[in-house]
């Protein structure tokens, strides 16, 4: 059996602690604007801006807007941890620590993806997604697939199953999304979480009923590889006095042939060898 310190961390824990600290760096580094308003620092260089997808320079950000989380409210980054820990633990045991890892990280590519195409199509001059949402929409489904009968604490008092709450879940989100995108254009209504939140539950739901794996994203495998081909092929120099050595150590032995059983032993190729040796001798003289 292994012991507590042997077996793995679980990856949801992780995610966590690491999105928490992220969201008190940005606290605590943010910018005083007057009136007790503060800017992030943060946000400009690790938010999913509506230029970021004309910008592949800057495209990391489809994935650290993730871990960046409103200031202005502790619940923005309270609920999605909470629905991260709830949900994620169990999907991970269900599809192992790493696969979780994947699957997590490209639903919040592609939410990133979806929030700015939101901006594009609104006619927004300018806007940002942050936020773990998308991410936690993904796992929330997800949870809802693998152990559909759950019980749910819905406001921590009435059990619901959990496939009623992801079908209450993805209607909200679609009506969301109609609603906003319906609006005045150029406006950010600051409702993009809802086509965030639809990216990551269509993703979660074709992950599950197409049976996805996305073992082909795991980098180490690749490296590993490379690694292990290195290893098998040999150097080769090129030395042009080589094939100069050997043809003496031939002639050599072709002389102390000769010496031992006579000219009459020699085969063919042992004649042409002492004939080429003899005409690359001449020829050196020259």
């Amino acid at each position: 059996m292994r012991s507590q310190s042997q077996m793995p961390k679980s990856m949801t824990i992780i995610l966590v602690i690491i999105t928490v600290a992220v969201f008190l760096v940005d606290v605590f580094t943010a910018k005083a604007v007057g009136q007790g308003e503060t800017v992030s620092r943060l946000m400009p260089w690790f938010g999913c801006w509506k230029q970021t997808l004309l910008q592949p320079w800057m495209w990391h950000q489809f994935l650290s807007y993730g871990f960046l989380h409103s200031l202005e409210t502790p619940f923005h980054v309270g609920f999605n941890m909470f629905g991260l820990f709830i949900f994620g633990r169990s999907v991970e045991e269900r599809m192992g620590r790493y696969e979780f890892l994947r699957v997590y990280l490209v639903s919040m590519f592609l939410g990133g993806i979806a929030g700015c195409l939101t901006y594009w199509v609104m006619g927004v001059p300018s806007g940002v997604v942050i936020g773990a949402s998308g991410a936690v929409s993904a796992v929330t489904i997800l949870f809802a697939c693998y152990y559909p009968h759950a019980n749910i604490l819905l406001m921590f008092i009435f059990p619901v199953k959990a496939w009623v709450v992801a079908v209450f879940f993805v209607i909200s989100n679609l009506f969301g999304s109609l609603s906003m995108l319906s609006g005045p254009a150029g406006q950010d209504s600051g409702g993009t979480a809802f086509t965030v939140h639809l990216a990551g539950i269509a993703f979660a739901l074709a992950y599950h009923y197409q049976r996805w794996n996305l073992s082909w994203l795991d980098v180490s495998k690749y490296r590993n590889r490379v690694g292990r081909s290195v290893k098998r092929t040999k150097l080769k120099l090129h030395d042009p006095d080589a094939k100069l050595r050997r043809e003496e150590d031939d002639v050599d032995r072709i002389l102390a042939k000769i010496h031992a059983s006579g000219e009459a032993s020699l085969t063919r190729a042992e004649r042409r060898t002492l004939e080429r040796h003899s005409r690359r001798k001449r020829e050196s003289r020259k």
